[in-house]
């Protein structure tokens, strides 16, 4: 018996048919499973930065499990990852957002102000005119491209990296012409990947233009927890009542709205506060896998292999799947190998993630990589006439 959508599959179309405005019972990833089954292009907003992270951390699971294209997160200002991701904004492709409303009230490019610029090899243009386009727009010269928003001029190569881009772009001139376009590493500065055409996009947010609830008007408008909304922006949803936001709510509210009946995972002696020993989870789950579909979602291969192991001992077979083999498997449990923020239950089926098992890892911080781990290990892009600079000086 495969995992058991169907009441994430009612929900769905009590959505698309707007028979309903909102869902309630939506306990741990759940509601992140039910956004990632939505096909119309919408903006989820969540109450604070850290949710709207987690929420969108949560639908890349199930995205993956359910073979859909991911969501976007729109970062706050100021975040580096920002200029990134509102550049997805002005594409073509008819997506869904994630966004916090701090994010989400932000000044916005309108769409026809967009200002990106193309860049393809056999380009007739002036370099220095090409240069203060890009300045205009937000870029800093540096002598070396190291980040995003950076450009470097060393004669006719011309190194720039938008923020869109997982690389820089060096751009090399023969006169006015664009003779050749390439992404290089920022670690060594070596060229890469050769291509035919690249688009520059702005390093800076405008002034003036529009917040992204109004560019996106035409999409649906999803509320994560709106009384969490309400609390800190208790105007915000009076402004924009007459798009009828769609509320997910992890609390029962009746009578309002759809109750789908989702539960958590307290009360099976699966938790690590439940139980003894891993072993105990082990048996647990043995058992219960005769009446219920679990699927266990672990954060990593080490973790997935040590319950396979564990499950071995017990002659169970606990497979690790992908994609939607570990929805669609016959029999369970299944492992999955992934990030979830909780757990659900419902029906027949229990979701555990990797907390619900082995219990919450202690935060930390990561270590940024300085800088001084990007120079030039090689003389190879040097050319006559560029400048050098001796280690004792």
């Amino acid at each position: 018996m495969p995992l058991n959508l169907s009441v994430f599959q009612e929900a769905v179309r009590a959505f698309e048919e707007k028979r309903t405005y909102s869902l309630s019972s939506l306990t741990g990833s759940s509601g992140a499973l039910l956004f990632s089954m939505l096909k119309d292009p919408c903006l989820l907003l969540c109450s604070s930065e850290s949710t709207a992270a987690e929420f969108f951390s949560d639908t890349l699971f199930w995205s993956q499990v359910l073979n859909n294209n991911p969501p976007v997160l729109i970062h706050p200002e100021g975040n580096t990852e920002r200029p990134k991701s509102i550049a997805k904004l002005y594409g073509k492709d008819k997506r869904k957002y994630i966004a916090s409303v701090e994010a989400s009230l932000s000044t916005i490019w309108h769409k026809d102000e967009f200002p990106s610029f193309g860049v393809t090899q056999g380009l007739i243009m002036d370099r220095d005119e090409m240069v203060r386009n890009f300045l205009k727009y937000g870029y800093v010269t540096v002598p070396m491209v190291s980040g995003e928003g950076e450009l470097s001029l060393r004669g006719g190569i011309l190194d720039i990296f938008s923020p869109d881009k997982e690389q820089p772009v060096r751009i090399e001139f023969f006169g006015d012409e664009v003779e050749s376009l390439r992404f290089f590493d920022i670690d060594t500065q070596l060229s890469d990947k050769e291509i035919n055409h690249t688009l520059i996009t702005p390093a800076i947010e405008p002034d003036n233009g529009q917040n992204l609830i109004d560019f996106l008007s035409e999409n649906r408008l999803l509320v994560d927890e709106p009384d969490d909304i309400k609390r800190r922006y208790p105007e915000l949803l009076e402004t924009y009542q007459e798009r009828k936001p769609f509320c997910l709510n992890s609390l029962m509210i009746e009578p309002e709205g759809l109750n789908i009946d989702i539960n958590g995972v307290t009360g099976f002696g699966l938790l690590r506060e439940e139980r003894n020993t891993i072993d105990d989870f082990v048996e647990r789950v043995s058992k219960l896998s005769r009446q219920y579909y679990i699927l266990l979602v672990c954060s990593s291969e080490g973790q997935a292999k040590r319950l396979q192991d564990l499950f071995y001992d017990l002659n169970l077979k606990a497979p690790a799947l992908t994609g939607s083999a570990a929805l669609n498997h016959s029999r369970s449990p299944v492992i999955a190998i992934g990030e979830l923020s909780g757990g659900f239950s419902y029906l027949n089926n229990i979701v555990l993630a990797s907390s619900d098992i082995f219990g919450k890892r202690p935060a930390f911080k990561s270590i940024k990589k300085s800088r001084v781990s990007r120079l030039i290990s090689s003389i190879e892009d040097f050319s006559e006439g560029d400048y050098l600079v001796h280690i004792e000086h």
